[in-house]
């Protein structure tokens, strides 16, 4: 779900939930980068964009977990990356034995949403416990939601200082790649060169000897 959406199914659960003897899970689940960018990044661009995935699931969670800590709610906070973020939530509700999720949701157009799936859809349908899905705002609109603009903006400027990065490395390669072939083709064609080059004085070399050898036998029978 998006920030906004999170914080709206987080205001719900803490409002509604027993805070005496009720648990509360805070799971952030982020995509894999080799989802979205494994068609052409390397090992180590995708490594980095999962680094910058994790601090920001962290940062999303720590604020959250201030927040249940200030509400005297007892709390575990877990974090995770999958291609099906729904998926692995359902695998935790299982794990854990968790009885009721409540979740946010993507705010995506139609077409997105049919190539894309929905993860709230998807824990409706196979979660076993009871799913709420939070469409609309619950309780005060919290600072949050400024804060997680900054924190998307921040990481998004990072992701794309990694990609820019990435971008000249392969470049860099390419002309470095470029200017060894040239290297190589100019080492073949002289090479090529001094070896017929060679092969002519060679010939040179030998027309003369046979020359004088033939030189040498008329005069042997001039003398005889």
């Amino acid at each position: 779900s998006t920030q906004s959406t999170g914080s709206y199914a987080f205001n719900y659960a803490t409002e509604y939930m027993d805070k005496v003897h009720d648990h509360l899970y805070l799971f952030n689940v982020h995509d894999e980068p080799t989802v979205v960018y494994g068609g052409y990044a390397t090992p180590e661009l995708i490594q980095s964009l999962h680094d910058v995935e994790e601090k920001r699931s962290k940062k999303i969670l720590v604020h959250y977990g201030h927040k249940a800590k200030e509400l005297g709610v007892k709390y575990t906070m877990m974090k995770g990356s999958a291609s099906n973020a729904g998926e692995l939530i359902c695998k935790a509700v299982k794990q854990y034995h968790i009885n009721n999720v409540v979740t946010g949701r993507r705010e995506m157009g139609e077409v997105k949403r049919f190539f894309v799936g929905s993860t709230s859809k998807y824990i409706v349908e196979n979660a076993d416990c009871n799913v709420i899905v939070v469409k609309i705002p619950v309780g005060p609109e919290e600072e949050h939601t400024e804060k997680s603009k900054i924190i998307q903006a921040e990481e998004s400027e990072r992701i794309r200082r990694l990609v820019e990065v990435e971008e000249e490395h392969k470049k860099e390669e390419a002309e470095r790649k470029a200017l060894l072939e040239k290297v190589k083709a100019d080492e073949e064609k002289e090479r090529a060169e001094r070896i017929a080059d060679e092969a002519h004085h060679s010939k040179e070399r030998i027309d003369k000897l046979i020359h004088v050898f033939t030189f040498q036998e008329e005069l042997k029978k001039k003398v005889t």
